[in-house]
């Protein structure tokens, strides 16, 4: 079975990427969270990591191309026997806003007798 992966936001609502340097070729293995590509944005370089464990099938453009969020990044032949991430398991990768717990109230100061 193959998986296409398209090019995430990378944060700020960006709306597109440069590559600077794939770390995997055409018919190499990866596995799941290893990086797959380094992407440069209007803000930083970032290392996106692989959505799964398999054998790359195609890799969209090289150093120096600019690639549009949501646009193919890459597509590869998911191997059964390697580590998958479930689908819609969280991949630990959030953009935006921060979702923290809400800090507790302070207890009531205690009454002097």
């Amino acid at each position: 079975m193959s998986k296409k992966f398209f090019l995430p936001d990378l944060g700020e609502g960006l709306p597109d990427a440069t590559i600077v340097e794939w770390h995997v070729k055409v018919g190499d293995v990866i596995r799941l969270d290893e990086n797959l590509v380094s992407m440069e944005t209007a803000k930083a370089v970032v290392e996106v990591p692989s959505p799964v464990s398999g054998k790359v099938l195609k890799l969209a453009g090289g150093a120096g191309d600019v690639i549009i969020t949501g646009k193919l990044l890459a597509e590869f032949e998911i191997d059964a026997s390697l580590p998958q991430r479930a689908e819609g398991q969280d991949t630990g990768h959030h953009h935006g806003g921060a979702h923290d717990e809400p800090e507790p109230e302070p207890a009531p100061a205690a009454q002097a007798a």
